[in-house]
């Protein structure tokens, strides 16, 4: 049986063997270089959406752990303590708008 399937495949030849041999073990820096560049890498997406999704999560968690008093946000003041200024058809609150115009007073000085 070998015999015979040797004699039917005898005139059948694989002309580009030593190509897929270069494609598959390069042995010159570019070929490996190449190789590497034309690798496929399979990446799960279920674990690697869950690690940025708890990742996201923390980053958030600690922003508003920051700022979670809102005196922090306000300044020393509290919020029912607070003034609104009109000026220029904007309404500021008095602190901001008397910090704006030292810095403006002071550019103007220089």
């Amino acid at each position: 049986m070998r015999a015979k399937l040797e004699e039917e495949l005898k005139e059948i030849h694989f002309s580009k063997s030593v190509e897929v041999l270069n494609r598959t073990h390069p042995r010159s820096l570019p070929a490996k270089l190449r190789a590497l560049w034309n690798y496929e890498i399979e990446l799960p997406l279920i674990p690697l959406g869950a690690g940025f999704a708890v990742l996201l999560v923390i980053v958030l968690a600690t922003q508003f752990e920051e700022h979670s008093d809102p005196g922090d946000l306000a300044g020393d003041m509290p919020r029912a303590d607070r003034q609104l200024v009109e000026a220029g058809g904007n309404t500021y609150w008095k602190e901001d708008f008397e910090k704006a115009v030292k810095r403006v007073e002071g550019k103007d000085q220089s």
